[in-house]
């Protein structure tokens, strides 16, 4: 049931998209059902060439469609949604991937729990979709002078081995967080401004704006009971390091996890300067590793 105080705040779910109508069509059909009633779906297309927008709006009018073009990427797209939920005086902006698979009752969740503890950065737990009970992230965890300084934490981690002082809690503090199920409340993009789009665009914009929003004085917190099971793609952070256009893609390519651009402007903007050295010196020794590479797994 929602509390009196709940059931007046109202919440977009902004959602960008690009070009997987399979995976926006599921998404829009399940998320259609949650029983929060307040919940406004904000979908962003960027300008997908399999005619995502014209589905959207045959299928499902009650959807605010909004249109970028597909140099946005993540940030972008995003902030264009967030745009549009402050200018129409939406309390809560609840960011989400097209990806994602929740319970009806995920968002009404979220929204008493932030509601009960006075808490502007709420993100959910992370489990796999093809992997039930598996965890892919718990919020994410900075370990700055490693090579991986956004880690997620728990990352493959099996339900039933999390600790049971974890499990516990109703909330639990996170150093940063994933942005795939984050309910953000409208003031921390008034006071901090919007996802960092110049430098971040895609992979890690989510992060640095919830560290960003920390050093103005907002905590960041996750809900492990509260759960949104995520389609990963095997291929979705691959990289080819055994040529030129694909280490050009690796570290200089909008949309890849390594882009050069977004790994310094967090190292520049975050890091503790006693930690530099190590951090660098870390991070260029798993750079020349690359063809001993196995596959990384961590948010970094």
């Amino acid at each position: 049931m929602e509390t009196n105080a709940s059931a007046h705040v109202r919440v977009a779910a902004v959602i960008p998209t690009y070009n997987r109508w399979p995976k926006t069509q599921r998404f829009l059909a399940q998320f259609s059902h949650q029983t929060y009633t307040n919940l406004t779906v904000v979908l962003v297309d960027a300008n997908s060439p399999d005619d995502t927008a014209t589905k959207v709006q045959q299928y499902y009018p009650d959807v605010v469609l909004l249109r970028v073009d597909n140099h946005q990427y993540w940030a972008g797209a995003t902030n264009t949604g967030v745009r549009y939920a402050l200018a129409h005086d939406y309390d809560y902006i609840f960011t989400i991937n097209d990806d994602a698979v929740v319970p009806p009752e995920h968002v009404h969740r979220l929204v008493v729990l932030a509601q009960r503890y006075n808490i502007q950065l709420l993100g959910n737990r992370i489990d796999y979709l093809d992997s039930p009970g598996k965890v892919w992230a718990l919020g994410t965890q900075l370990t700055w002078g490693t090579p991986n300084f956004l880690r997620l934490r728990y990352h493959a981690t099996a339900v039933e081995h999390l600790p049971a002082s974890i499990m516990d809690q109703d909330i639990l503090p996170v150093d940063t967080l994933p942005g795939d199920g984050v309910l953000i409340h409208r003031s921390v993009f008034e006071q901090v401004g919007l996802y960092q789009a110049k430098f971040v665009p895609h992979y890690h914009a989510d992060s640095e704006l919830v560290l960003r929003a920390k050093n103005h004085g907002f905590q960041a917190y996750v809900a492990p009971k509260i759960v949104l099971q995520d389609d990963f793609s095997a291929d979705q952070k691959k990289q080819n390091f055994k040529s030129l256009a694909g280490l050009k893609y690796a570290f200089f390519h909008p949309r890849s996890h390594l882009f050069a651009p977004a790994i310094l402007y967090i190292l520049w903007r975050y890091c503790p300067w006693y930690t530099y050295p190590q951090t660098i010196f870390s991070l260029a020794r798993r750079l020349l590793r690359l063809g001993e590479r196995r596959g990384w797994t961590e948010r970094l």
